[in-house]
């Protein structure tokens, strides 16, 4: 398994923990359609678009 495909995946369970968390102190109840947008989104932000920042970023510092 790849770097990218291992930190989407640890990510994508901390923000779906802490959407848990969050959202029953919040409305007293999980609302799971907040956990798995926040899961899928944490994936994808941390297997996709955070790599591809970070390449960016080298670029213009070398």
């Amino acid at each position: 398994m790849s770097k990218r495909t291992k930190d989407g995946m640890i990510s994508a369970l901390v923000f779906a923990f802490v959407a848990i968390l969050s959202v029953y102190f919040i409305y007293g109840e999980v609302k799971w359609s907040t956990v798995i947008g926040l899961w899928i989104g944490g994936f994808i932000s941390w297997c996709f678009i955070i790599p591809k920042i970070n390449k960016l970023r080298r670029r213009d510092k070398s």
